[in-house]
């Protein structure tokens, strides 16, 4: 028997039982429609993931200072000692660099009790002051002005954020106008810093965002330091690469110095490892259920030697080898788990699709701040799901295809 007789036989011994291959199937259907909708969600948010980083910049590198000594109660309002600070000359001299594309050093004022004063005279109540999100929020849309320019604040200037303003506060009217940031110290004591309103973002977090080096005379006053900047530096600096490369080397040469590094390019790396994981235990979900579908095309095929044995007596007697007679089997178990691959990767596919659009209606419902696609299924996931629900059905038919093989002719033959 040629391929192409043995492909014609199977698809008329397999359309003269619809129903039972259509049930024989079902296992296989569930099975891989589960591992299609598993997997397509960790390649989902995996892509958004990487994504996300590569908008950050993959070439970033960010440095904090060297190791310094824990504050307890009683000394954290006070300066702790950095061995290797991030000083304005240590910024100048990265910046020479030839790996360096630029470098941007930021000031934190964790910790610092502030309050915000709009123009007019207006309290605002306390806000956390910040010199902006410097890895941001992955799923996170960037914040859109509702006045003026939200880009990086100049020195005497400030962006406040919607969420910081009172309810009824007309955006517009604020910028140019100046503001205020009054410091409270744990003593009582407070210090007004005047700044000049830059715009006003519509971000619902309650924080301003003010220069590094106004942020560095507002510590200054609150740790009683003079030329802050001098003696203990920047809390933290991000580092631009010219490439990925130069961002590799930046990492190693910065840790000799003895400062704190990070790299996104290290940290997409471990997340990578950890989603590798992830989908092969969701894919194991729908393994369960291929198993399951194993045992009931086994079940179907041995039905079938029963029911066509002196199907099986003739073709042996007109010709057929047993290799033949094993093929033909094996072949019919294939395009079983085939078809139930083809059905269970388009359902896994639409469902998918509805998730999305389930997931979606929601978070604009709760009027969360994400924008990202789920669940993705890639064309290579698809290949590989019918390729896998082939290779079941045919690892499923071995036994049959085998006994159907081993039959004597002339017992088939006088089988009723």
């Amino acid at each position: 028997m040629t391929l192409s007789d043995m492909f014609k036989t199977a698809v008329e011994n397999l359309g003269r039982r619809k129903v039972r291959t259509v049930l024989t199937s079902m296992g296989v259907i569930v099975g891989i429609l589960t591992i299609v909708t598993m997997v397509s969600l960790g390649v989902g948010v995996q892509a958004e993931v990487r994504a996300q980083f590569a908008a950050v910049g993959l070439e970033n590198v960010f440095v904090r200072p060297g190791e310094q000594r824990e504050r307890d109660f009683f000394t954290q309002f006070s300066t702790a000692e950095r061995e290797r600070p991030i000083t304005p000359e240590q910024v100048a001299e990265w910046e020479r660099l030839p790996e360096v594309q630029s470098v941007a050093a930021t000031i934190d004022l964790e910790g610092v009790v502030a309050f915000l004063v709009l123009p007019g005279g207006a309290d605002a109540g306390e806000v956390q002051v910040s010199g902006g999100e410097l890895l941001g929020n992955p799923f996170r849309s960037p914040p859109a002005a509702l006045a003026g320019e939200i880009a990086a604040p100049g020195e005497g200037q400030v962006v406040l954020a919607a969420g910081a303003l009172p309810r009824g506060t007309e955006a517009a009217g604020l910028v140019g106008g100046e503001a205020a940031l009054v410091l409270r110290s744990p003593r009582g004591e407070e210090q007004r810093f005047p700044l000049t309103v830059a715009g006003v973002s519509d971000s619902r977090e309650n924080e301003v965002q003010a220069a590094a080096a106004d942020m560095a005379v507002m510590k200054s006053w609150w740790f009683n330091t003079p030329d802050y900047l001098a003696t203990r530096g920047y809390d933290q600096a991000v580092v631009r690469a010219t490439d990925v490369n130069g961002a590799a080397q930046l990492v190693s040469r910065f840790r000799e110095q003895g400062f704190r590094v990070q790299s996104l390019e290290l940290i997409l790396d471990q997340a990578n490892r950890v989603f590798a994981v992830i989908n092969v235990m969701l894919a194991s979900v729908g393994g369960l259920a291929l198993f399951v579908a194993c045992l009931g095309i086994v079940n179907t095929m041995i039905m079938a030697i029963y029911e066509r044995t002196r199907e099986i007596g003739t073709l042996k007697a007109i010709g057929a080898s047993r290799g033949d007679i094993r093929g033909l089997f094996m072949l019919e178990a294939g395009l079983i788990g085939l078809l139930g691959g083809a059905a269970g990767v388009l359902g896994g596919w639409v469902l998918g699709l509805l998730l999305n659009r389930v997931i979606a209606w929601y978070i604009e419902r709760e009027q969360l701040p994400i924008q990202a696609t789920f669940f993705v299924t890639p064309w290579w996931l698809a290949l590989a799901a019918l390729g896998f629900a082939a290779l079941v059905g045919i690892v499923a038919g071995l036994y049959p295809a085998g006994r159907a093989a081993r039959l004597d002719p002339l017992v088939a033959l006088r089988y009723e």
